[in-house]
């Protein structure tokens, strides 16, 4: 879902990530927006919402909440009625702004949590609470809107009660993240969950007045459905999907649940009626290999349900990523043998669509991960919600790199997905043709330069994609086709990439400096932080040499003063911000920080944004000023990481840099080289060994199933990754040998480097792409090649547009272009300054010794 959140950051006119101002523009407001407020109210409005308090009125911290549910058809109305009831009352409600807001909260990507709440009715105790309920719910008793899956609902709805806060109280869980809570009988804060089903708080007695409300809901129980669901596969706020079995055959089947006025497209379509069409379709299809048998339809609980035939095997995407070659330039073998398989499966799908469009029926949504492979090698084509058997209808919705150009219609629509479809088995890079022409061919010659291909594979491609961004198309951001800039691998190609950074900056703005990715978004420090924000691209910029703007270094700390309550972690918080302050000549600033952060506690142990950073920016800032408290902080953070990591494995998910005991150990490794003390190299060690084997290291031969020692089959290891894969932990790994030889962890290492060497990124950026691949091989292997170096800049050249006349790299998903040190330019020019120069490396890693500077 990742993604999904990632696409909500990517308005119209603009190649970068940022927030949509068309939400919060007032030609689409309700009327009751701009309306005349009654006599001493006070009127906040946001983003999203528009709140109105009685004078006054105090709002208790939690309490029961009344949620009224609505459709943008009965919306206006609905919000009329609320107001004449609740205003003369003086009851403090707040309600959705505009109908844009309401679409896309009730879209089919929208949190399932929240889905369906239109206004929000805030009682002050719980007597006037079970008034305005009667009440209310008699003036609109039957009106239709989307179920709310976090409430318990009042009779025949719109209204929905849940227990809750009434006012913006936020706390962090144990992964740093901010989340809203209450308060329980002891004082205690709790998160206040916000989950798809009903739940109060246990020690939460639910006054009298819902009696009537749990009885209907324990009675609402599913009767007369003969089908058991027994696995969730997917979720979205249009409903569920799952496997499950028939009851009276045993037979396993897939259910897909659709919810009533819930799920919206961008046609304004539920997703009950798109289970509709997909059920219509699957009728028209019987008999076809190519699709699942239609079981049955029914309704349960006002839910609707599809029911097909269950298919065994794996999505195209999944088999992609697994028999994808890892160097299909050095081993022909492998590389032919993908290719046989990747051409039959293309000529299975070439013959499906043909004969769904013999049916009559139009897909509209073909990609990797609405194709199943069976255990025989078969295909069958899945998810036909989207599908049409109007020739002349238009594309609802597609996967990003599977979009047809605007004017495609119908058959032309699948057509063009097949074309994306035979690059993507070879690329999956399709995300970079709409960034222009060049693109389009920059891919084809990319495959057939490594696959032995039919020598009129290209040409097919491009008949597939015509017409579209072949001729006249336009690039993602809505402008001119993109051009492809010439390398950026020399000196003039690295300092027109840093001009181009610096001048996508933004000092007027509060919330960004330099356009990143949509995560400086999703955190109040984003904009600032190391990751996403200003003080990645300022430490980057001063790294490789060139000249950072006081005026942004002005922005940085004035953007630091202002957090409330920040994070104190390393890539996503306080401690980056207050290193690059010091790194930029502020350390005055930079020790207020240090200082404030001191007294923070670090919500887990990581690199990321837990104890593992903030004592690493700690011991970097007690090495470069003579802090003693700063190095208190860092010796005790080491000790504690020591401490846990003795105590038992990490929990699951813990692996790798960033998130991973191998982050952890950069800590010990730099006490190690400010003490001397082996102690601390016996720290790293085991630190080193436990991310090793959380990441799929294997000392011996699998018994089960053959497999040779090294790296499990697909594990995260595997992949030379920086953030959560092999590259990162290979980083400390040759840290650590440095100082102690150790031939086990040689050998890991050594693998991580052969990977490397062979990989092709899917994106650009320094944690999942290109620029932490380069940076591991610069350290692991040395000088490379000029084979090496060339091969790795044809690599890069996949991801860079001209912007303004200057190199621009592509950030998450390849969706937008990115500036930032994670996922974008800056991440880029630190390691072409590597390849270029000497050896880089990450931020507060490198320390002064005897001998220089190390990385």
């Amino acid at each position: 879902m990742d993604i999904l959140r990632h696409l909500m950051y990517c308005p119209p006119g603009t190649p970068y990530f940022d927030r949509d101002d068309a939400d919060s523009a007032s030609s689409d407001d309700f009327p009751a927006v701009a309306a005349p407020g009654p006599e001493g109210w006070t009127r906040g409005t946001g983003p999203d919402w528009a709140m109105l308090t009685p004078p006054g009125h105090r709002l208790p911290a939690q309490g029961w909440k009344i949620h009224v549910s609505a459709t943008p058809g009965n919306a206006e109305d609905i919000l009329e009625r609320c107001w004449d009831y609740l205003v003369p009352r003086g009851v403090a409600f707040k309600f959705i702004r505009s109908r844009k807001v309401l679409l896309r909260r009730n879209g089919k990507y929208g949190d399932r949590s929240a889905s369906g709440k239109f206004v929000t009715v805030y009682p002050e105790d719980e007597e006037r609470f079970a008034l305005v309920l009667t009440e209310l719910g008699e003036l609109l008793d039957g009106e239709p809107g989307p179920y709310i899956l976090s409430d318990l609902r009042w009779r025949s709805g719109p209204l929905y009660v849940r227990y809750g806060g009434f006012v913006a109280r936020t706390m962090k869980t144990p992964t740093g993240e901010s989340v809203h809570c209450i308060e329980d009988p002891e004082g205690r804060l709790v998160p206040d969950r916000r989950g798809p089903s009903f739940r109060p708080p246990e020690w939460v007695t639910p006054p009298a007045c819902l009696d009537e409300a749990l009885r209907a809901r324990e009675a609402g129980t599913l009767e007369d459905f003969p089908y058991r669901a027994e696995k969730a596969l997917h979720f979205s706020n249009g409903g569920g999907v799952y496997r499950g079995s028939d009851l009276r055959t045993g037979e396993p089947v897939l259910l897909r649940e659709a919810r009533p006025y819930a799920g919206l497209d961008t046609q304004g379509e539920d997703a009950v009626a798109r289970l509709r069409r997909e059920h219509d379709c699957l009728r028209l299809l019987d008999g076809l290999p190519w699709f699942p048998r239609l079981l049955d339809a029914r309704v349960g609980h006002e839910h609707h349900f599809l029911v097909r035939e269950f298919v065994e095997g794996e999505t195209l995407a999944t088999a992609i990523t697994r028999r994808l070659p890892k160097a299909p330039e050095t081993d022909p073998h492998g590389a032919k043998a993908y290719t046989d398989w990747a051409l039959g499966v293309l000529d299975e799908v070439a013959r499906g669509v043909a004969a769904m469009h013999e049916r009559g029926v139009f897909f509209g949504d073909l990609h990797p991960g609405n194709v199943l492979v069976r255990p025989d090698g078969t295909i069958a084509f899945i998810d036909l919600e989207t599908a049409s058997t109007d020739p002349d209808a238009a594309q609802i919705h597609a996967a990003p790199g599977f979009a047809a150009p605007a004017g495609h219609r119908g058959p032309d629509i699948d057509r063009y997905a097949l074309g994306c479809l035979r690059l993507a088995l070879f690329a999956p890079l399709t995300t970079l043709m709409g960034w222009g022409p060049g693109k389009v061919d920059q891919l084809i010659d990319y495959v057939v330069s490594r696959y032995p291909l039919p020598g009129d594979w290209g040409d097919r491609v491009r008949a597939d994609l015509t017409p579209g961004t072949i001729a006249g198309g336009r690039d993602a951001a809505g402008g001119p086709p993109a051009t492809v800039p010439a390398r950026a691998g020399d000196d003039d190609g690295r300092a027109a990439l840093a001009e181009g950074i610096l001048a996508a900056a933004t000092p007027h703005r509060a919330d960004r400096l330099f356009p990143g990715d949509a995560a400086q978004f999703f955190v109040p420090e984003g904009g600032a932080c190391l990751a996403y924000g200003a003080a990645g691209v300022l430490w980057a910029l001063a790294e490789t040499g060139h000249e950072v703007p006081e005026e942004h270094t002005d922005w940085l700390e004035r953007a630091a003063g202002a957090l409330t309550d920040p994070a104190p972690g390393l890539w996503t918080g306080l401690s980056g911000i207050a290193g690059v302050l010091a790194r930029l000549g502020r350390t005055e600033a930079a020790g207020e920080l240090f200082a404030r952060i001191r007294e923070s506690d670090a919500p887990d142990d990581s690199l990321f944004d837990g104890l593992a950073g903030t004592g690493l920016a700690q011991l970097h800032f007690a090495r470069t000023t003579g802090d003693d408290d700063a190095l208190k902080y860092a010796l005790a953070a080491g000790e504690q990481l020591a401490a846990r990591a003795a105590a038992g494995p990490p929990r699951r998910g813990q692996a790798g840099l960033l998130r991973g005991r191998s982050g952890g150990a950069l800590l010990p490794l730099a006490l190690y080289r400010h003490t001397a003390d082996p102690a601390w190299l016996d720290a790293a060690r085991a630190l080193l060994d436990s991310d090793a084997r959380a990441l799929g290291w294997r000392e011996e031969p699998d018994e089960g199933t053959a497999e040779p020692a090294g790296w499990a089959p697909n594990s995260p290891g595997s992949r030379p990754q920086l953030a959560a894969g092999g590259a990162g932990a290979a980083l400390v790994l040759a840290d650590y040998l440095d100082h102690r030889p150790d031939p086990d962890l040689a050998r890991v290492r050594d693998r991580v480097l052969d990977a490397a060497r062979d990989a092709t990124p899917r994106t650009a950026g320094l944690f999942h792409g290109w620029a932490g691949v380069a940076l591991a091989l610069r350290r692991l292997g040395g000088e490379p090649t000029a084979r090496q170096r060339e091969r790795l800049l044809d690599v890069l050249d996949l991801f860079r547009v001209e912007h303004e006349g200057r190199p621009a790299f592509l950030g998450h998903e390849n969706l937008r272009l990115s500036t930032d040190l994670a996922t974008g330019g800056a991440g880029v020019l630190l390691a072409l300054h590597a390849l270029g120069d000497r050896p880089g490396g990450l931020p507060f890693c490198r320390f002064e010794t005897k001998d220089g500077p190390r990385s």
